[in-house]
């Protein structure tokens, strides 16, 4: 509840910031019961509150619909201007005072806009949301985060993200992918989505409800996830299967720059290190279902590779173009 107190000396300023955030209040949702008596008693006690809560909401729609366009070409502070400008009554607040008390106003339609995020080859970056959850990209990952007032949404077009949901019932948090979608409340889970258009999603701690990109039209039901239990997605359906602890801690290994391996197809081994290096390696079809085991430094990729070819029976060919490629050696003659 937001403690909304009348000031007995009349303080204007102050009276300018409880508009603002009553403004703030009213965009977010539905009021609760004690909300609404108390913006009823604010009201009541002096006509300029509602005279002012009408101008600050008038605020807000203007700079819902501008503000992303207005900010690019550096005119958000004109905005302001001419909003106070048409509005007399606001000439004894000032024009620092109205942009100063309307910040609230600003930050909340501001975390409401999608925004864009990703990294490059080899980056990871880490972000604070503004609803209180937490979310780190590995490297060549794109997303766009929409923080809306009834629900909240991810959509990863490509890449991983490692997800600490801030708890809240009455705004659900979506992940959405290629290969289908998750649905939370708050907790602490991964994703990652593959070239192939499927989604990988693994649960460390709480619950979530996943469903696939099944064709349009077609009935799904959600599949619940618990802590240690993994999920595949695809158009196909959902795979689950239940990790051990120390499997399902290895899947985010990439956030210490880490990757590790429990029995991998060389190929997918490969696949994971192809986000932190430009050139690409490819590797024969014969030794691509090979499998291998181990930790390993994602920076490292000659290192991993000189490990395979003590592990296992392939060679590294690197090419004078620069290429590198992974190839079955014969077997060895008696």
């Amino acid at each position: 509840m937001i403690a909304m107190t009348v000031s007995p000396n009349n303080n204007r300023e102050e009276t300018e910031k409880q508009a603002a955030r009553w403004t703030a209040r009213l965009e977010t949702g539905p009021l609760t019961a004690g909300e609404q008596s108390e913006l009823a008693g604010w009201l009541d006690a002096n006509p300029d509150h509602r005279w002012l809560l009408s101008r600050y909401r008038e605020l807000c729609a203007l700079l819902r619909t501008q503000l992303p366009v207005l900010t690019d070409a550096g005119e958000a502070d004109a905005l302001i201007d001419g909003v106070a400008a048409r509005h007399r009554r606001w000439r004894w607040a000032g024009r620092a005072l109205a942009a100063a008390a309307s910040l609230a106003i600003v930050g909340l339609v501001w975390s409401m806009w999608p925004q864009n995020a990703g990294t490059g080859f080899g980056e990871r970056r880490a972000l604070a949301l503004a609803d209180g959850s937490r979310v780190e990209l590995n490297a060549q990952t794109e997303l766009v985060i929409t923080l809306g007032r009834h629900e909240r949404r991810v959509t990863l077009g490509r890449g991983e993200a490692f997800f600490r949901v801030a708890h809240d019932p009455a705004r659900p948090f979506f992940v959405a992918t290629p290969g289908g979608a998750v649905r939370v409340t708050g907790t602490v889970f991964n994703v990652r989505s593959t070239a192939a258009g499927r989604a990988e999603v693994t649960v460390l701690e709480g619950t979530v409800r996943v469903q696939s990109a099944a064709a349009a039209g077609e009935a799904q039901v959600p599949v619940p996830l618990g802590a240690g239990e993994q999920a595949m997605l695809d158009a196909s359906g959902v795979a689950v299967r239940t990790l051990s602890p120390e499997s399902a801690q290895n899947v985010t290994a990439w956030r210490v720059g880490q990757a590790a391996f429990e029995s991998e197809p060389l190929a997918d081994a490969l696949g994971r290190f192809a986000a932190y290096h430009v050139k690409p390696v490819t590797v024969a079809a014969d030794a691509a279902a090979l499998r291998v085991g181990g930790r390993y430094s994602l920076d490292d990729r000659e290192g991993f590779l000189a490990a395979v070819e003590q592990a296992l029976p392939v060679g590294v060919v690197h090419g004078a173009d620069g290429s590198v490629r992974v190839v079955a050696r014969p077997p060895a003659r008696r």
